[in-house]
């Protein structure tokens, strides 16, 4: 897919869907109040003709606070499921959701950081958020989205196919492998219909990506293995190799390597979430 207006709606949807699993802002309350949220949610995904998409995209729009009262109670719905002031359990990062622990998984992070600095991107100054936070992961789909439909008007074939093989490469490695673990523990654990269904949003547009790309993503397990797994599972002298013993042993690197810079692309910022002010 190739049409610069399609690559627009899908940056969109991505956008959204960040703004909206944000930390609720006065620029969401504006759109829900509006409908502004949900007419161009609609108006995107009726431009893809997927109906899998489509028919998520209404449900959302449907479940979507859109009166006052019930948009300020939209503010504390979030911190009960995700906000740590509430002592939120729903978690909105990768690792969570992957075999391991965040101490055995920097190798991911800086897969993850390194996707974005190819792309000379960085997240804005300020922002404490981990790299593999949903909804920065989003905000950079929908970031790649948007350049494609650039280069595509400008008739760059070359930087297509380099944006286009980083989002493939960034679903297949990333976003698709836990987005459907994230999406089981919020329909376990939120009985909010609207994040419920934004929950179903976000997978079903990672999918179709998925599909579009021709990737398939290996979802993690259900129940991430213990990260002492690989030792207990293997016979062997795990005594350390400094104590005199035999030698130690550990568990294989991880799957994240670098990827070189894919070259010059139409800009160079630094790459907010959803609530912040935008690229500078």
């Amino acid at each position: 897919m190739t049409r610069p207006d399609h690559h627009v709606h899908r940056a969109r949807l991505y956008k959204l869907a960040s703004l909206a699993f944000d930390r609720p802002t006065d620029d969401l309350r504006e759109a829900m109040e509006s409908d502004e949220f949900d007419e161009q949610l609609v108006e995107s995904v009726a431009a893809l003709r997927d109906d899998d998409l489509r028919e998520a995209a209404e449900t959302v729009a449907a479940e979507s606070p859109n009166d006052p009262d019930a948009i300020e109670d939209c503010y504390s719905t979030y911190a009960a499921l995700f906000g740590f002031e509430q002592g939120g359990e729903i978690q909105q990062y990768e690792v969570e959701y992957g075999p391991g622990t965040l101490v055995t998984n920097t190798d991911k992070l800086a897969d993850i950081a390194g996707f974005y600095g190819a792309f000379d991107l960085d997240l804005e100054e300020g922002n404490r958020e981990r790299v593999d936070h949903l909804c920065v992961e989003l905000e950079f789909v929908s970031h790649l989205a948007l350049q494609t439909a650039y280069l595509a008007e400008t008739g760059d074939e070359k930087g297509v196919e380099i944006v286009t093989n980083a989002q493939a490469d960034f679903l297949e490695d990333h976003l698709g492998r836990w987005l459907p673990r994230f999406r089981e523990t919020v329909h376990e654990d939120a009985d909010d219909p609207f994040y419920r269904a934004l929950a179903d949003l976000v997978v079903a547009l990672v999918e179709a990506d998925a599909d579009r790309f021709g990737v398939e993503p290996d979802v993690f397990p259900e129940t991430p293995p213990s990260p002492l797994e690989d030792f207990t599972d293997q016979d062997g002298d795990f005594r350390c190799g400094t104590c005199g013993g035999g030698p130690s042993q550990s568990p294989a690197g991880g799957q994240g390597q670098q990827r070189p810079s894919p070259g010059p692309t139409p800009g160079s910022d630094r790459m907010p979430m959803g609530d912040r002010d935008g690229p500078r």
